[in-house]
């Protein structure tokens, strides 16, 4: 939770073009810096800025080593910590959710920073929306040189919404795309535990079969249904691997929601 400051608010608003929102006080620029880090670009950070920071909002000590970064050339990251840092508007522990985001941020390319806001609005509930930024990635593809193992995570993070929306098939469609993109075993195994969980044979043989499953092993596997349905109904450590944001919540809970929305969605 952030620290409750009571900042000076301003008569006068500060027009974020970004996100194309008048803000009034110190907290609404941090949390506009906080919240849509994917957002922020060095341009941001400007003599414009920093002005209404000292004269609007009464900040001149904030407003002075802005502009001191400003005459060292500093990078991205620094302006960024300075500004979250000194305005004691978030608590240590926010702070760091967003560290590694600036640790990296002068030099994220633009496909990098979707993920950000994808995996943002996924965070929030906002399927739809993550979805849309996830098909922008991988349209993404042929223009940005990136590693086939971001674009898996975000074939993967796919795969988990559809799997979320009940909509299997789908799912493990984006599952193995994943695994053909950078084939790590984590992306195997969730089209296998999808099929399992939604007691879908048909799409089980077929998952089994396109990994090259051999005889002996489909029938163990066969023989293993039961056993492997009763794991993932109780293992933390299986919920977790396939569904990155739902820790330590009960899988049969998930797959009654899933059923729920999916229900509601189809109505």
């Amino acid at each position: 939770m952030a620290i409750q400051v009571c900042g000076k608010q301003s008569k006068t608003p500060y027009y974020i073009e970004a996100i194309k929102t008048n803000v009034y006080s110190l907290e609404e620029i941090n949390y506009f810096v906080f919240n849509h880090i994917n957002l922020v670009y060095r341009d941001f950070f400007c003599e414009e800025l920093f002005d209404y920071i000292e004269k609007e909002l009464g900040r001149e000590d904030m407003a002075q080593d802005l502009r001191e970064l400003a005459q060292e050339d500093a990078d991205l990251k620094d302006f960024i910590r300075y500004l979250l840092s000194e305005s004691y508007y978030y608590s240590g522990g926010e702070l760091s959710v967003v560290s590694a985001y600036v640790m990296n941020i002068d030099s994220m390319s633009e496909s990098e920073r979707l993920k950000i806001e994808a995996d943002g609005y996924f965070k929030i509930g906002k399927l739809e929306s993550a979805l849309r930024v996830y098909f922008d990635i991988l349209g993404r593809m042929e223009t940005e040189d990136l590693s086939e193992a971001f674009y898996a995570r975000v074939a993967y993070s796919i795969g988990v919404i559809y799997a979320r929306l009940f909509m299997v098939r789908n799912a493990n469609s984006f599952f193995g795309y994943a695994y053909e993109l950078y084939p790590e075993p984590v992306y195997a195994r969730a089209c296998v535990y999808m099929a399992l969980i939604n007691h879908d044979e048909e799409e089980l043989l077929n998952t089994i079969i396109k990994y090259n499953i051999s005889d002996d092993t489909l029938e163990t596997v066969r023989a293993r249904v039961g056993a492997l349905r009763r794991e993932i109904e109780t293992s933390e450590d299986t919920v977790n691997f396939i569904y990155d944001f739902e820790n330590g919540i009960n899988s049969q809970t998930i797959i009654d929601n899933w059923k729920e929305e999916y229900y509601e969605r189809t109505s």
